[in-house]
């Protein structure tokens, strides 16, 4: 791969997490988040993922594109993937949330682990695109169209799960709602890496998929605060 190639779609990776962090803020208008703590949390959904990616490469052996049995590709989407992914980002946000004073609504613990998993999200992205530029000869577009519709989401979507089950949390059924906060997003993310192991490069079958799961993820979120009322949380202070 050329350097500047790789700088480029390096660079291209963050663009979209920055785009989705920029969609989910704006509906946190009741009372936004200081820039700097939605920052910090982005900085930290960097790191980990970070330490996550270097542990990866030396134990996980990601095949993409490669045909494997269903239950392979299975164990490595969840085991290989997911697992890691999501149990990082569960305990980096529970801390997170944990020391920032500045958590004082219900709807913040949606926003702040949707920028910590953009953040993760950006270095996967990266990741995912040395294994598969590495792997096969690819057009640019083609990666950023990867980048954009598949990978993005799946971290769009299990952030805002994890999140609104953390709002749940603070209220009411605390242990089933923090098992939840885990492991649904884990499910998510799981079965959406099996499916980009089997599909591979074959980007015709992304468009469709893709584009379907962005609009449910975005749909998802700007319905969140409907949900969580409907579940008897107040949004716009936990403090009563």
């Amino acid at each position: 791969m050329e350097l500047t190639t790789y700088i480029f779609l390096s660079v291209a990776a963050f663009i979209p997490a920055i785009f989705y962090m920029l969609y989910i803020i704006a509906f946190d208008s009741e009372k936004p988040e200081p820039p700097k703590a939605l920052i910090a949390a982005a900085v930290v959904g960097v790191a980990m993922a970070a330490a996550v990616t270097m542990i990866g490469v030396m134990f996980v052996d990601v095949h993409i594109g490669a045909i494997l049995p269903l239950k392979d590709s299975l164990t490595m989407g969840f085991l290989g993937l997911a697992v890691p992914a999501e149990l990082t980002k569960w305990v980096s946000l529970l801390a997170f949330l944990t020391l920032n004073k500045y958590y004082d609504e219900y709807i913040d613990g949606i926003v702040y682990s949707v920028c910590l998993a953009m953040g993760f999200a950006g270095v996967w992205s990266v990741w995912f695109v040395s294994i598969l530029f590495g792997a096969q000869p690819i057009e640019v577009w083609e990666m950023c169209l990867f980048i954009i519709i598949v990978l993005m989401p799946i971290h769009l979507a299990a952030g805002s799960m994890m999140g609104y089950f953390l709002a749940l949390a603070r209220t009411k059924h605390k242990i089933r709602n923090y098992l939840l906060s885990l492991i649904l997003p884990t499910i998510i993310s799981g079965a959406l890496c099996t499916m980009v192991i089997i599909i591979g490069a074959r980007w015709e079958y992304y468009f469709v998929a893709g584009i379907l799961f962005s609009l449910l993820s975005m749909i998802f979120y700007t319905q969140t605060f409907r949900l969580l009322e409907l579940d008897g949380v107040k949004t716009a202070s936990k403090k009563k």
